[in-house]
């Protein structure tokens, strides 16, 4: 009886409190996420790298415990889809800086990279034989 006293009784210091450190965590990623989804066209690399250090904590909260097995299916699809959200912004910010940095645009970036891939096979076998001709004369 004294357990369940004690169970309800903490139960309830932590909802009073805003609840575990774990819902705090998941509650501060979902709240990163809605002002970047709504300000993400504005961002700028200075605001990408403040988010960054902003997630640091809570997400190594969440990851932690994720890993001791403290959240339940429901909560592990959320951060699931958290993270996936998360990854799926900064990779778009990734690419548009890209293109800010580059001056190539979404539609050509593949055809570059397997250009720039191709040039750098080229220089390889090239190098290979040089290196195989250095070999031979000696």
């Amino acid at each position: 009886m004294k357990k369940l006293i004690l169970a309800v009784l903490i139960a309830a210091i932590c909802t009073a409190c805003g609840g575990s450190p774990i819902d705090k965590s998941i509650k501060q990623v979902e709240k990163a996420l809605e002002r970047v989804e709504k300000n993400k066209a504005d961002m700028s690399r200075a605001d990408w790298e403040a988010l960054g250090k902003e997630m640091e904590e809570p997400l190594t909260v969440i990851n932690e415990a994720l890993e001791n097995d403290e959240i339940g299916v429901l909560g592990k699809v959320k951060v699931v889809m958290l993270v996936a959200k998360l990854t799926a912004f900064m990779a778009e910010a990734g690419v548009a800086t890209l293109e800010k940095e580059t001056g190539i645009d979404r539609e050509n970036f593949g055809a570059e990279l397997e250009k720039a891939g191709r040039e750098i096979e080229k220089a390889i076998g090239e190098a290979e034989e040089k290196i195989q001709e250095a070999v031979e004369e000696q």
